[in-house]
């Protein structure tokens, strides 16, 4: 997005007020109390009408301040430079030493003063919230005790930045990228868009023709990221001064004007109706560069005519969105000629009649699944002169083999740097003595096969919903790994007080289990799923758009019986229920599970010490005496499930794991079908009355209400239509796949072959139809299929039956309709 018009200075009043908010949270943070950052900043919008991101900017630019004097700062605001003039003299004033003295006169802040003063005398003991005091704390000088307390803030600054950007964050809407003084690495692009921006910024400042770009997809994408860096450095064409956002803004580029459309879901000042292609036909005519944020809603309406005799194209505006929207017809002067046609990007040359007005590239980021290699994309210039596009197609990997490859994609190559960002900064001082989650999160997070595992499962939410996750849910996946559910339990600084608070007891065996329970539930492989532990508050995990995806593949869902041996089919649970046989007070159930894998095992590298004192726990709650038959019962449910989890996750293993790696069998052999597969489908979709028998057939009732096959006895005369095979084959559009039914060369129906069908399609067996909880979603389609069997045209010839008893007999009808 463009960048925002810089507001107004803060006034001397401003600044007094943020002075006053910092130094009552350094006061108590020096006295070793807690206090709430995020309280403090609503407090402050009220009194200096700010928003919460300039606050907690200004603040920093504070400690910046009292860092340069060498004074005491809150560490948990780390120091930002480049700031205003006025806030260093506001201190100095406060201080009594403007000019800087060595001494404060009468007039200054000696509250102020104090606080902030390191020199003459050892610093307090306690330097943040939650810490208790040290005896053998050493005065600040260059040693360890000062850089424990730089890795300390380190730490915390970093896992703060992470819980702006999980659901419902101050950064839940942030662009995918580091955004301006954050410590968090940048998202690697969607396909197509760090190439297309590239093309555009290159003909800028060229005599070359005006260039169009568009980036077509719904929010989260990284659309207003890329956009942001393609204006950066430009010169604004009045600028908006009320810090709102806007559908619009003007940049000279060269010896030309850029128009960005950063959002055209606003609605525009100056057209009421269809106002993108009118904003395309003021481009053309002046000669401007034009690049534009669009959805396909917005496509979709004004590519639509208004009237059934309108051509709807009789400007370069509408001859241009229409070919955005997939239409390349033309009926004027104006048209589009396509050079590169890929489902995630296309290119080509806007035409006025035989003169090419503007090149135009459009990018459809939401096309190809972050959890998938990014196809490549290669821009260059051919020999005479004009521009070569060459897309690669966009593929998915095997999902029976992802775990073994090294598949490098935008949601892993962002995992893999945050990861290693949190993991560089270690672990907060005073922690070995804690039961901590979160630093058993970011142990096993160490490891690439483990992370590989999750994005895995991750990718099989994806493929069962139907939905692929933008930026927005790959960063809210991301702090669920590393944080749990902490973001849904409390503020960003209160995360050190809830695990402190949350430590377990020693005094009970029982009460302490109960403890660990509660404590697991921030351990990424529960709250991933978004599952809650036994006590805790209610939690609907469709609510969190997250867990609404990653809830269906919860792999205790099925749990199959087996051992892992990575082929599709395969099960796994086996030595999870084998951990658990016989009397559970006699061992332990992760031990047992450990000696029973191969020493390979991925499962290895999701373990830490908090799952080896939460088993040790569950073993001495087992042998207790007092425990009732009914918290026993519940312990052994719940931690079969917890360790099923880790194991799960370890491995990649999501529930329904054969029918989503069947589906990419289907995807790779289009148009062809797995056998399998094929023979499910061809259950559902003719069902034989009599399954087994090889004369039998399927027979469609002809006049009946519904087109349920015929199957069993009938005490009625039925009048049915005896149907003939089908055949079978697939249709790819991008990631999505369509069965296309025939029945004697002539195309009957077309239907999505997603999750839900082939589910139900792998539910079958023997020929008969199975039923699954996907029955409600996939019995539409195939009543749709029957019926369209039974219109005039199918009914040539039809093989009409009357069926009574265990018997049908045939019945001629004479005449045409």
């Amino acid at each position: 997005m463009p960048k925002e018009t810089r507001p107004s200075q803060w006034s001397d009043a401003e600044l007094d007020a943020l002075i006053d908010s910092y130094l009552g949270m350094l006061k108590l943070e020096i006295a070793g109390a807690s206090y709430n950052k995020r309280q403090n900043n609503l407090k402050l919008q009220e009194t200096v009408k700010r928003s919460h991101a300039s606050i907690e900017f200004k603040l920093c630019n504070l400690s910046a301040v009292l860092d340069g004097m060498g004074r005491r700062y809150i560490f948990g605001y780390k120091p930002r430079p480049h700031f205003q003039a006025a806030l260093r003299d506001r201190v100095l004033r406060r201080l009594g030493e403007f000019p800087f003295t060595d001494d404060y006169d009468a007039d200054g802040d000696s509250a102020l003063a104090e606080a902030v003063k390191l020199d003459g005398g050892a610093p307090s003991t306690v330097m943040n919230p939650g810490r208790e005091p040290d005896d053998s704390f050493e005065p600040r000088n260059e040693g360890e005790h000062v850089k424990a307390e730089e890795s300390e803030c380190a730490y915390w600054d970093t896992l703060g930045e992470l819980w702006d950007r999980t659901t419902g964050g101050s950064g839940v809407a942030a662009k995918p990228a580091s955004e301006g003084q954050s410590q968090l690495p940048t998202a690697p692009r969607p396909a197509g868009v760090e190439e297309a921006c590239a093309w555009f910024k290159s003909g800028l400042n060229s005599d070359s023709l005006p260039r169009f770009l568009f980036l077509v997809g719904g929010p989260g994408a990284g659309k207003s990221h890329a956009t942001s860096e393609i204006v950066d450095g430009l010169d604004p064409i009045e600028p908006p001064e009320d810090g709102l956002a806007h559908r619009s803004y003007r940049y000279r580029a060269g010896g030309r004007e850029l128009l960005l459309i950063n959002d055209a879901t606003i609605g525009s000042t100056e057209h009421r109706r269809n106002p993108l292609s009118k904003e395309i036909d003021a481009s053309q005519r002046a000669g401007k560069h034009l690049v534009a944020c669009v959805n396909r809603g917005i496509l979709i309406d004004e590519a639509t005519p208004i009237t059934a005799n309108s051509t709807h194209d009789h400007t370069a505006g509408q001859a241009l969105v229409r070919w955005l929207a997939g239409d390349a017809a033309s009926e004027s002067n104006w048209n589009v000629q396509t050079d590169c046609d890929e489902p995630y990007l296309r290119a080509g040359h806007l035409f006025d009649g035989p003169d090419i007005v503007a090149s135009v590239l459009v990018v459809f980021v939401d096309v190809c699944s972050l959890l998938e290699r990014r196809p490549e994309v290669r821009i260059t210039s051919g020999d005479n002169g004009g521009t070569i596009f060459e897309a690669e197609p966009y593929g998915i990997a095997d999902f029976a083999k992802r775990t073994a490859m090294d598949v490098v994609t935008p949601a892993s190559a962002l995992f893999s740097k945050v990861t290693d960002l949190v993991s560089t900064r270690g672990f907060y001082g005073g922690s070995e003595h804690l039961v901590d989650p979160i630093k058993a999160n970011i142990e096993s997070l160490s490891s690439n096969r483990v992370r590989a595992g999750i994005l895995t499962v991750v990718r099989g939410a994806e493929l069962t919903s139907g939905q692929r996750m933008t930026f927005r849910e790959i960063w809210g996946m991301i702090t669920r790994c590393i944080l749990g559910d902490a973001p849904n339990q409390v503020a960003r600084d209160e995360l050190r007080g809830l695990i402190t608070r949350l430590q377990p007891t020693e005094a009970d065996s029982v009460l302490r289990f109960k403890d660990l329970q509660v404590l697991a539930g921030l351990r990424f492989s529960q709250a991933i799923f978004g599952g809650r532990n036994p006590g805790s508050d209610s939690f609907d995990p469709l609510g969190n758009p997250i867990t609404k995806l990653t809830h269906f593949v919860d792999p205790m869902r099925d749990a199959i019986p087996g051992r892992f041996d990575q082929s599709w089919e395969s099960g796994w649970a086996t030595p999870l229920a084998d951990s658990f046989a016989g009397p559970v007070t006699n061992g332990s159930p992760l031990e047992s599970l450990e000696d029973d894998l191969d020493a390979e095992d991925t499962f290895s590298g999701i373990l830490t010490e908090f799952d080896r004192i939460l088993d040790r726990a569950f073993v001495g709650a087992m042998r207790d005496p007092k425990i009732r038959d009914k918290d026993r019962y519940a312990f052994i449910s719940w931690y079969g499930g917890y360790l099923g989890r880790l194991y799960a996750l370890a491995n990649g293993i999501p529930a329904f794991r054969p029918q989503v790696a069947a589906w990419t069998q289907a995807w790779y052999l289009s148009p062809n079908l797995p056998d399998e597969l094929g023979f499910g489908l061809r259950t559902l979709l003719r069902p034989k009355r009599k399954p087994g028998d090889i004369e039998s057939a399927s027979l469609i009732p002809v006049l009946a209400s519904r087109t349920d096959p015929i199957v069993g006895v009938q005490s009625e005369p039925k009048l049915a239509l005896k149907t003939g095979d089908v055949e079978m084959k697939t249709f790819r559009d991008s990631e999505a796949l369509f069965l296309i039914l025939s029945e004697q060369g002539k195309e009957i129906s077309r239907m999505p072959l997603d999750f839900a069908l082939v589910r139900e399609a792998l539910a079958c067996g023997h020929e008969h139809a199975g039923v699954t909880e996907m029955t409600d979603v996939t019995s539409p389609r195939l009543e749709r299929f029957r019926a369209a069997r039974l219109i005039p045209t199918q009914l040539n010839r039809a093989n009409y039956r009357v069926v009574v008893g265990n018997s049908d007999f045939s019945m001629t009808v004479t005449g045409g309709y």
